[in-house]
């Protein structure tokens, strides 16, 4: 069952801003994606925020929106992550920079692409 509980919330200030100064960066228009091994044991084994910069959308429905749409393809498609991961931790930040209100379809692929990249990355720094 899928599902995106308040514990896989990236919720801490200390947390958030240690994961933008030294997180690793991996970006496919319109997403960049945020990640850095957590230190936290026990579950969930991955924590998230999702982001929209109110620079790119001055409606507040427009940027919930959109945060919806991230949290919607995140909870689908985490399997991708945690059937890899395994017991490791790891803080994600999904960041929307596009200019456009997107669809879903055409999020959907790139949000898999990012977290295809983000094993294989994973796996590169962890070795």
């Amino acid at each position: 069952m899928h599902t995106f509980r308040k514990q896989e919330h990236l919720c801490g200030i200390p947390e958030i801003q240690h994961l933008f100064k030294d997180g690793n960066p991996i970006f496919k228009h319109p997403v960049k994606l945020l990640w850095l091994p957590g230190n936290w044991t026990g579950k969930p084994s991955v924590k998230l925020l999702v982001s929209v910069p109110k620079r790119n959308f001055k409606k507040a429905t427009d940027r919930n929106y959109i945060k919806r749409l991230l949290r919607e393809l995140y909870r689908t498609n985490k399997t991708i992550l945690t059937q890899h991961m395994g017991e490791k931790n790891l803080m994600l930040a999904l960041v929307y920079a596009g200019k456009e209100i997107p669809e879903f379809k055409s999020l959907e692929s790139i949000i898999i692409n990012l977290f295809e990249r983000l094993i294989t990355e994973y796996e590169k720094t962890s070795c």
